[in-house]
């Protein structure tokens, strides 16, 4: 333990140092006498943290851990019994008392600068000794453990306490400082950073290290990550130990987050996103035994989270649904309670839809046409009950617009507008190319690489789809064609050096102008048979699917040209359409049709009726969008509609301060 404070107490450490440390500590932690005690009262747990780590537990009623705690500390070493748990109040009496040491503790500076790194800030030290102290846990816990036993593990409920502490200094920001909001940072331009220096510094941001990177990258998301992913806790009931603690500690913190604090359900958002994709998916594993997520607590969270009144946490929150619908809705019952009683329900539907925020709108109308309206192999009957009840609201809304500008026309008032509203000023959600393109040479350029460039005709992970085989004949002809025509010109060297210059007329061009005309019609015609649904593409394709290159697309918010905008202006209004439909059938010809409630129009009803003019017009305006996407992804040789890739959903900087 000396080598590893002085070590940690160093300004910097390389990494397999730090792993080093972590495992020697866990393993001092165990077996050396007098290092448990003292690297816990380091951490200074609260009384009231352990309390909360200690209600996520299912304990049974009445039960007395004092017997729990006395049978399980017989299979731990002598060094770690006395931190075994009987309750709250004897443990912070334990923990305020001076242990004996053995007198070989006090060379060693317990109280340097590792104190910092190894309460989890700077480092991976306390995680790697997490990580660790599950897997020697695994060796001593008895195999047919009970959860009370489990609990009055030594040393266990203090480490979740302490993890605790991490997961609440994620969701404030890291150190108690103020987190950098990611919607209103400043960001700069090429045309600031071709300036003057010291006026460039002066606007640059420090934000907290905890806020440089995503959450993705966060110590805490990495060592679950590696913990349920890889190998590193083993076999056995560590993995399950940790996936299960892991869960309740972060419902702890989801308990303790504030309703109406916006950076606060930002960082909640972003970390239920990264851990809660990481432990459904090590619930699917075929060797998992933990039990199922507590979903019913999960969605009351989201639910909450939209009735805060405001529109950041509205918006992250949508996209938050948006990232992980597989997820959610991968069972059928909590599909049905999200789609039908949560986000169709036909007060909610009316006040999103309808809402004065063109944000708001623009990210719930995006959640209902690429995620409840997108097309599938085999609908079901929840599918297709979804879908009805989709255009049921869609015509609720329809009709009410239509009661309002009769009665407001009627009483000589001006006209309902319209015009659709851009979801931030001057500004528009388009889906663009997000595929990540590695570089040929790195930063730097080596003459190899210019002399041995890479094969064009090898396929990229991204270029590839996974499930389907190798790239067609007329695929390969068509780069054939592609590259004797670059290498013929007496410029090829530059580029090689500059690989992304390469001209798109020479990688697109055709040698048969007539047969580019004949493929571009039959092209056209195919997209009007594959947008009716997977059995006619079946038909024509014989029933095999033919490969095609997948490509990653994102919605980005971009600047537009007001001149040649949609936006701001007034559109004449239809009847709203579906997403995707195989038929018409799915609207009601009666406002009554498939209604639970009263046939009155609901838009007339509500306050927020004056917007669905500019509402009805961006959804049209979306629904348009959908289909010229899907349209040219089937153009470009995606067999049918249910493989049209769908775009990735963020939040992003919406204005631009200073």
């Amino acid at each position: 333990m000396g080598y590893v404070v002085e070590k940690m107490s160093s300004r910097n450490v390389p990494a397999s140092v730090v792993a080093f440390c972590g495992k020697a500590t866990a393993f001092a932690f165990f077996h050396c006498e007098g290092v448990a005690e003292i690297l816990v009262r380091l951490w200074a747990p609260t009384q009231e943290t352990i309390r909360r780590a200690l209600a996520e537990h299912p304990l049974r009623k009445n039960v007395d851990l004092k017997d729990s705690s006395d049978s399980i500390t017989t299979h731990f070493p002598s060094a770690l019994r006395g931190l075994a748990f009987k309750s709250t109040r004897l443990t912070i009496r334990y923990l305020r008392s001076r242990p004996q040491l053995p007198l070989v503790t006090a060379r060693i500076p317990w109280h340097g600068p590792w104190v910092g790194r190894w309460a989890g800030r700077d480092t991976d030290l306390l995680f790697g000794f997490v990580k660790c102290y599950y897997h020697l846990l695994n060796k001593f816990l008895p195999s047919d453990a009970s959860p009370e036993e489990t609990l009055c593990a030594p040393g266990y409920l203090l480490i979740q306490a302490q993890i605790l502490t991490v997961l609440d200094s994620v969701i404030k920001g890291g150190n108690g400082q103020t987190p950098l909001d990611p919607l209103f940072a400043p960001s700069l331009h090429y045309d600031e950073l071709l300036g003057e220096a010291d006026a460039t510094a002066s606007v640059l941001p420090f934000p907290p290290a905890i806020t440089n990177r995503s959450l993705a990258e966060h110590r805490l998301i990495s060592l679950l990550r590696d913990s349920l992913s890889g190998s590193a806790l083993g076999v056995g009931r560590a993995r399950e130990l940790f996936a299960e603690s892991f869960e309740r500690l972060l419902k702890a913190t989801a308990r303790r987050t504030s309703l109406f604090n916006h950076s606060a359900c930002f960082a909640l958002c972003d970390l239920m996103e990264e851990a809660l994709a990481i432990l459904v998916r090590y619930e699917s594993s075929a060797a998992s035994s933990a039990p199922s997520l507590d979903w019913s607590f999960w969605l009351q969270v989201c639910r909450q989270m939209m009735d805060s009144q405001n529109t950041m946490t509205e918006i992250r929150m949508y996209a938050f649904l948006y990232s992980l619908w597989n997820t959610v809705t991968a069972e059928e019952n909590r599909k049905r309670q999200i789609c039908l009683e949560w986000l169709l329900d036909e007060k909610y539907f009316q006040e999103q839809f309808n809402h004065w925020c063109p944000m708001v709108r623009a990210y719930y109308m995006r959640l209902l046409c690429w995620r409840l309206g997108q097309p599938s192999e085999t609908r079901s009957e929840l599918d297709i009950r979804i879908m009805r009840t989709l255009a049921l609201r869609l015509y609720r809304v329809w009709e009410g617009f239509l009661s309002l500008q009769a009665d407001t026309l009627g009483k000589g008032g001006p006209r309902i507008s319209t015009a659709p509203c851009s979801p931030a000023p001057c500004r528009r959600l388009l889906i663009i190319r997000s595929d990540s393109q590695p570089s040929p040479g790195g930063m730097f350029l080596t003459f190899d690489s210019i002399l041995s460039p890479s094969s064009p005709t090898v396929a990229t992970a991204y270029e590839r789809h996974g499930s389907i085989g190798p790239i067609t004949e007329a695929e390969e002809s068509q780069e054939s064609r592609v590259i004797p025509s670059v290498g013929k010109k007496s410029w090829s060297l530059l580029k090689n050096i500059m690989p992304f210059a390469v001209s798109t007329l020479d990688t697109y061009r055709s040698t048969d102008k007539q047969q580019g005309m004949e493929k571009a019609k039959t092209a056209d015609s195919a997209v009007q048979t594959k947008l009716h649904g997977p059995q006619s593409s079946k038909k024509s394709t014989g029933g095999h699917d033919t490969a095609f290159r997948v490509h990653s697309f994102r919605f980005s918010l971009e600047w537009i040209d007001g001149e040649k905008s949609l936006f701001g202006k007034e559109r004449q209004l239809y009847q709203p359409r579906l997403p995707y439909s195989t038929s018409d059938d799915l609207f009601p010809h009666d406002a009554t049709e498939y209604s639970p409630g009263s046939p009155e129009p609901v838009g007339v009803i509500t306050n927020q009726g004056k917007y669905a003019g500019r509402a009805l017009a961006e959804w049209d305006l979306l629904v348009d969008e959908y289909r010229d996407f899907s349209m040219r992804r089937l153009a470009q040789g995606v067999p049918r509609a249910t493989l049209v890739e769908t775009p990735t959903l963020g939040v992003e900087t919406f204005r631009r301060t200073g």
